[in-house]
């Protein structure tokens, strides 16, 4: 009989079908290969399967893609989120607006008599008002004349200032004139000034004669004309080239 029953068991089992309950015997675990009964899998605490399961039947899935970053089978991983910053737009600068650099107006010339008696020159560029030099420029017009050639008062005025500066201006006057202007002589010849601070001149009176003193190369008239005051503050020298011009048209 035992036989019998094992003989229809192998037999069911051969063709797939379960054998009832009834039929098997009471150690027939065996017969599955070690797993558990068909559509019954056991899972340990860890929920990953144990043992084999029914050809018709899938085990179930644990993959996590929040925490290993993989997919489930058959699911494409989500596209990551690209957030598009606008795009800044450089910046444009208005053009800047150069103004003109500011000129000074014409100063008028007024009539006088030209501050050297006998022959001279103005000489080269570097003679002229602005004209380089070392550590400053040009402040006046260089009238070139002979060593002794007298210098007078183009205007009538009152001598403001009389000094010596051995390595620049020489022996030198400034005399503040009836326009009110101030009118500065420099590279006296030592020994030739005529008058003293305070005295009051004439058009045309002698106040020296031309020489080389102080920082010169040669014997000439440094001439400048300053208006709103010799070295004062707010006065400021003009190009006395035009005026000298119009004095030597005059005097000759």
């Amino acid at each position: 009989m035992a036989r019998s029953i094992r003989a229809t068991s192998l037999l069911l089992i051969a063709l797939g079908v379960a054998a009832p309950a009834s039929v098997l015997p009471a150690n027939a675990g065996a017969a599955n290969a070690g797993g558990a009964a068909p559509g019954g899998e056991t899972a340990s605490g860890s929920g990953s399967v144990v043992g084999g399961a029914s050809p018709d039947t899938s085990p179930t899935q644990t993959a996590s893609s929040a925490r290993t970053g993989g997919a489930l089978a058959g699911q494409k991983p989500p596209k990551p989120k690209v957030v598009r910053r606008p795009t800044a737009k450089p910046r444009t600068r208005a053009p800047v607006l150069r103004r003109p650099a500011a000129t000074s107006p014409p100063v008028p010339t007024v009539p006088g008599i030209f501050p050297v008696r006998g022959p001279f020159s103005f000489g080269g560029p570097d003679a002229r008002f602005g004209a380089g030099r070392t550590g400053h420029i040009h402040q006046g017009q260089d009238v070139v004349a002979a060593s002794g050639q007298a210098i007078v008062a183009p205007l009538a005025g009152t001598i403001l200032w009389r000094a010596h500066q051995a390595a620049g201006a020489g022996y030198y006057l400034v005399e503040h004139g009836s326009d009110g202007r101030d009118y500065v002589f420099m590279h006296l010849l030592k020994g030739s000034t005529l008058v003293a601070v305070g005295d009051a001149v004439s058009a045309g009176e002698q106040l020296a004669q031309v020489g080389a003193t102080g920082d010169a190369t040669g014997p000439h008239l440094h001439f400048e004309i300053w208006v709103g005051g010799w070295q004062a503050r707010g006065g400021r020298p003009i190009d006395p080239l035009p005026q000298l011009k119009r004095w030597a048209g005059s005097s000759g």
